[in-house]
């Protein structure tokens, strides 16, 4: 079985108090029920390219939308990413907390991550527990696709690779790539990159639903929140210290899951 996972980020300018890297993690029949529909409600609504934020801003092909008009196309939307894919997960990091960590002792070999590529890192361990709990006949095999264009995509890259070759001869990990904001799967990830951040936040509503939403009775429980606070930062600082000395043989776990 092939699952594919994929992420985009959100609040990963320079003066942002927080970021995330989001997204989702599906097998191919699953994807191919999502992009069916996704096509069909974004034909419908005359939506070309989807940005979270354009929704809410009504920018690009969302301008001159009713918040009713909103409120429900965001509710069409994350109904069919309910009833279609395996799972979700959003990371989650603090901008003083990374300064923390950028902040450490680093003996001379030792690389710290970019923000970008601990939160990448964070959803990739998560995938990967997911589909390897999935019960299946053979062993599954995981993509990953990542927004491209990101400063920090050949640290990620690098990031990959170091989990790639902690799994040793397993083939779990099928490959990684980029692709650009017009990927319907990445509307996905975008979407809850974008709203994850913005229940962290604080961040008002764009507005009051008519009706009971369809998306709150579709939710399966199926969408993870991980915090990556100091401990688990000290964690991955350590991590590194033991890569340099030669003690580290295998993926490490460290993070802390709950339901968003």
């Amino acid at each position: 079985m092939i699952y594919s996972a994929y992420f985009d980020e959100s609040g990963t300018h320079s003066d942002a108090v927080m970021s995330v890297v989001a997204g989702f993690v599906a097998n191919a029949r699953q994807w191919r029920k999502y992009d069916k529909r996704t096509s069909q409600l974004f034909a419908r609504y005359g939506v070309n390219v989807f940005h979270a934020i354009d929704v809410r801003r009504g920018h690009g092909d969302f301008k001159g939308w009713t918040v009713d008009r909103k409120i429900e196309f965001l509710d069409e939307f994350q109904h069919i990413i309910n009833d279609t894919l395996e799972n979700g997960v959003s990371a989650f990091i603090r901008s003083d907390d990374y300064k923390y960590y950028r902040g450490l002792y680093w003996p001379a070999k030792a690389r710290p991550d970019s923000k970008y590529t601990i939160m990448v890192r964070a959803c990739l361990s998560h995938v990967i527990d997911i589909v390897g709990h999935i019960p299946q006949d053979i062993e599954p095999r995981l993509h990953i696709v990542l927004e491209d264009g990101h400063n920090n995509a050949e640290d990620a890259v690098r990031s990959y690779k170091w989990v790639q070759d902690r799994l040793g001869p397993r083939r779990a990990l099928s490959g990684l790539a980029f692709a650009n904001k017009d990927c319907l799967p990445l509307a996905a990830a975008d979407m809850f990159a974008y709203t994850s951040l913005g229940d962290k936040l604080g961040q008002k509503p764009i507005g009051t639903p008519k009706k009971s939403p369809k998306s709150e009775s579709s939710y399966r429980g199926n969408m993870y929140w991980i915090d990556l606070n100091r401990d688990s930062l000290d964690g991955l600082h350590q991590q590194a210290i033991d890569l340099i000395n030669g003690r580290l043989s295998q993926v490490p776990h460290v993070l802390r899951r709950q339901p968003s």
